[in-house]
């Protein structure tokens, strides 16, 4: 980092007005956000008041383990959490900062890998910043309730002078068996609305019980008639609890990506189907290697592996050992259309 400017002090108040340019600099601020930027700030005022304002460019931001889209709702009703301060001279400090992304920038978080346009305002005091400004999501993935979903779309608006409560507008995919489901999350992030549909059509409680339990409400009843599901939708809320409570333990004593339980359906091409207790443990090898693996845990006849290698942007490649033992490699590319 390099620092230049003066400081005049003796004929009155101490007065400053100091420059600062960096390459590349880490900033944890406020908590739970971590920004690698590179730019340029100006701080000038006195003792009893201060501006930091200023040019940046953010290359990533990253969020703090166990950030999801539910933790971004509880907090959006409540002011911006920033670290507090005993010192009068960060008390009296006002931001005046322009940030904008750099072409390669990156939003990531435990759960999503997020690439973005942004174009943002930093205002506000030090105990009480105020983001201004939009993020648009030009490609991306996450996970959402122990699902894959591609973003094909997204734009997030900071507009609330008072709180961090962006008005979201994100649609997302994730195929389910032979079904394609599309979310689209929009409004304030304090009252998001949620709607779904599917590719081939299904009614809304198939969608739900598709995204719930791994099939649709015609084959839950299907498999209750013939006393083969009993439990399933017992089991997929206990395994989610498991997965929440185990899960983020687990993560981290192994160091693994992601780990879940959950029930999965076996047999779908027989004249009988069967559920069982799977165990799902995803490792990012790194930021293009993706490997994953799942189990039964009843039985080692039942495994799946799969290593998804992204190339770039466009080209991904997929390779698949299924439950049969019979191995499959995918070129996949993507295109996107304004």
């Amino acid at each position: 980092m390099t620092i230049g400017g003066t400081v005049i002090y003796g004929a009155g108040p101490l007065t400053y007005a100091l420059n600062a340019r960096s390459e590349q600099v880490r900033i944890r601020y406020p908590v739970g956000m971590s920004w690698l930027v590179g730019g340029t700030l100006r701080l000038a005022g006195n003792a009893q008041a201060s501006t930091l304002s200023g040019r940046i460019v953010v290359d990533r931001l990253l969020m703090a383990e166990g950030f999801d889209l539910a933790k971004l709702m509880v907090s959006a009703k409540e002011p911006v959490s920033a670290p507090t301060t005993t010192s009068p001279f960060l008390r009296n400090l006002q931001f005046d900062i322009q940030a904008d992304s750099s072409p390669d920038s990156r939003m990531e978080w435990t759960a999503a890998r997020l690439q973005t346009e942004a174009n943002l305002r930093v205002r506000g005091t030090w105990e009480h910043p105020i983001l201004l400004g939009h993020i648009h999501l030009l490609s991306g993935e996450m996970k959402f309730r122990g699902n894959h979903y591609t973003i094909s779309r997204g734009d997030i608006n900071f507009a609330n002078p008072f709180r961090l409560d962006p008005v979201l507008n994100i649609e997302a995919t994730t195929t389910i068996r032979q079904y394609e489901v599309t979310l689209d999350f929009t409004g304030p992030a304090s009252r998001l609305n949620l709607a779904y549909r599917s590719d081939p059509p299904m009614p809304p409680s198939d969608v739900i019980a598709l995204l719930a339990l791994g099939q649709t409400s015609q084959e839950s009843a299907q498999r209750t008639a013939t006393g083969q599901n009993s439990g399933v939708g017992a089991s997929a809320l206990l395994s989610e609890a498991i997965s929440g409570q185990l899960g983020g333990r687990i993560e981290r004593l192994f160091g693994v990506s992601h780990f879940s339980v959950g029930p999965s359906v076996t047999g779908l091409t027989a004249p009988q189907q069967t559920s069982i207790a799977s165990v799902t443990i995803e490792q990012q090898l790194t930021p293009s290697l993706v490997i994953t693996y799942i189990t039964n845990i009843t039985t080692t006849q039942y495994q799946i592996m799969q290593i998804e290698y992204t190339i770039n942007r466009e080209f991904s490649v997929l390779a698949l050992r299924d439950v049969n033992g019979t191995f499959g490699l995918t070129v996949i590319r993507k295109k996107r259309f304004k």
